[in-house]
């Protein structure tokens, strides 16, 4: 059992965290409205099947767990550059066989310039590259701290009445945020 809620004192209308946060997810699936559809020399009626995820602004506040990051507009993006930056490797190699008039130190100084476009393609890739592989370590950081910050998430208690979180242990209310917060600090995944 848990300590009434610090603010109001009250037991009744106090939740444990987890329940309230899987309490605020509801899941729905139906069938949407009628449509019709041409079809030949006629009409086809369907119907559209509808489904989701319903999730409160108290869930919501609640969830212990950072939002995911999508990491695979970095790995596309590289793949583009690199690709462009072989398209500007060509230039080189085609000024190769008509050298500029001047002598050797103008050729190396036409081929360098000719390469620079393709040189700062590549460094973007390689700057694509870094970013992809540090959002792969950060993700990787999260994962490991889930256990952790879950077990603090596990211990707290919401009152519905004063829209705190509190833990039995005789503390203060919290603000959802707050809350989140801590249960960040404890995953290692806090920013």
């Amino acid at each position: 059992m848990t300590e009434p809620c610090p603010s109001c004192g009250s037991l009744d209308q106090v939740q444990h965290v987890p329940a309230v946060y899987r309490g605020g997810h509801s899941f729905f699936r139906g069938r949407g409205p009628l449509v019709s559809v041409p079809a030949g020399d006629g009409f086809v009626l369907t119907n559209t099947q509808v489904s989701g995820v319903s999730v409160t602004a108290v869930a919501r506040s609640l969830d212990p767990f950072p939002p995911p990051r999508r990491g695979g507009g970095l790995l596309a993006a590289a793949i583009v550059l690199a690709l462009a930056g072989s398209c500007f490797l060509l230039l080189p190699f085609s000024a190769i066989g008509d050298p500029p008039p001047g002598g050797p130190a103008a050729k190396v100084l036409g081929i360098a310039v000719i390469s620079l476009p393709a040189v700062c393609v590549y460094l973007a890739t390689g700057v694509l590259v870094w970013l992809y592989a540090r959002r792969l370590r950060e993700h990787r950081k999260q994962r490991r701290g889930v256990p952790a910050a879950q077990q603090v998430w596990e211990q707290g208690w919401f009152c519905h009445r004063c829209g705190g979180v509190y833990f039995a242990d005789g503390g203060r209310l919290l603000t959802p945020a707050h809350f989140r917060q801590l249960v960040a600090r404890a995953g290692g995944y806090d920013r």
